[in-house]
């Protein structure tokens, strides 16, 4: 099912500078994503574009996963303002409707830089009011993902071969990076031809001139499930302050030397761990303010600061008896602000690089 609608042309010569990788640009030659991606042995291709129009179909409700990735610390978003985009460069999909296969897609995507990307273990994503109306908006589609045997990492790529449960249908997934180019394929399972779905993942290998040698010399064997996966992506965020089901505050530190407190010697949450140099901590609170979120954000304009999505954070550090001692401070909600107290020896290099990596991401899921 597809709706079409007029097709928006964006101004895009302000965009970042994006410069090949020339094995990429030898692997797709001159062409675009979408037309290599062409090449994938398939057919019946659900067309996503005509001219001058946007084709809307349902295919993130179907396939929950695609294109969807995660550097170390969160999902890469394309942006709808590509002046504004600095991570993705570009991102394609194509559909297919094909005749044995069913649905399928193949999906590419440049980055502007050599960042390692993951997957994650699951997906959620909600309903489309365009398939099903206003109440579509309410339904949940979701997708597992289960490490196989193939998973190899090397210095100029790394490459697996997952199985995807989504929606009562399961998939092969096949995904690859190398470098700043990121490729994956999704083959269904038909029936319960492992081999055969295999051999189709092995075409598109070969049809795309990919020659990933740990998919050519793949095994139906192997394709069973890891107990434990290693190749996911893993949440560096641990949430503090909760509310019901969620939690107001999220700190980066599960990627990091720092251990919470049990019981918080200083603050609200305290959290530290000793280095060579000399003990390191952070310590939180709620503070009151007479200020409004507006108003706090620019009383504070002219100190230091760090912004991550949509919060902003202040700080100020001095160094005392050899110690960086700092405050950092962020609008929490209703006229309360975040604090947070620092502090590592001022010779310490890889503290403050640790420090300040929690500050850079620091996340307030609930504001004004």
């Amino acid at each position: 099912m597809t709706t079409i609608l007029s097709a928006c042309h964006r101004d895009v010569s302000d965009h970042k500078s994006f410069v090949w990788d020339e094995d990429v640009k030898q692997l797709l030659g001159a062409e675009y994503l979408d037309t290599w991606l062409r090449k994938a042995p398939f057919e019946n291709e659900l067309k996503q574009a005509e001219q001058d129009q946007l084709v809307f179909t349902n295919a993130k409700q179907v396939f929950p996963f695609m294109n969807r990735y995660h550097d170390r610390v969160q999902e890469l978003i394309q942006g709808s303002d590509l002046v504004a985009d600095t991570v993705v460069f570009s991102a394609k999909e194509i559909l297919f409707q094909d005749s044995v296969w069913g649905d399928v897609f193949v999906g590419a995507t440049l980055l502007y830089d050599h960042r390692e990307v993951f997957l994650k273990d699951s997906y959620l994503e909600s309903g489309s009011p365009l398939f099903g109306g206003y109440e579509a908006a309410t339904d949940m589609y979701r997708a597992s993902l289960y490490e196989t045997h193939i998973f190899a990492k090397h210095p100029n790529y790394k490459t697996g071969l997952y199985w995807v449960s989504s929606n009562d249908n399961v998939y092969l997934l096949g995904f690859y990076q190398q470098g700043q180019f990121v490729f994956e394929a999704a083959v269904p399972l038909v029936g319960r031809d492992t081999l055969a779905t295999l051999d189709k993942m092995k075409e598109v290998n070969t049809k795309l001139g990919l020659k990933i040698s740990e998919w050519e010399h793949a095994t139906v064997h192997q394709l069973q499930q890891v107990a434990q996966p290693q190749s996911f992506w893993k949440d560096p965020f641990v949430g503090i302050y909760p509310e019901k089901s969620a939690f107001n505050v999220y700190l980066k530190t599960k990627d990091t030397p720092f251990v919470p407190d049990e019981k918080p010697r200083k603050g609200d949450y305290y959290f530290a761990y000793t280095s060579i140099h000399g003990d390191v901590s952070l310590s939180t609170s709620i503070q009151k303010t007479e200020m409004s979120q507006d108003e706090f954000v620019k009383a504070n304009q002219g100190a230091k600061s760090y912004r991550y999505f949509y919060d902003d954070l202040f700080y100020d550090e001095q160094v005392t008896d050899g110690y960086v001692q700092g405050t950092a401070k962020a609008y929490f909600q209703d006229r309360n602000y975040l604090e947070i107290l620092f502090s590592y020896a001022s010779r310490d290099g890889e503290a403050k690089k640790m420090v300040h990596g929690v500050l850079q991401h620091v996340h307030i899921s609930t504001l004004d």
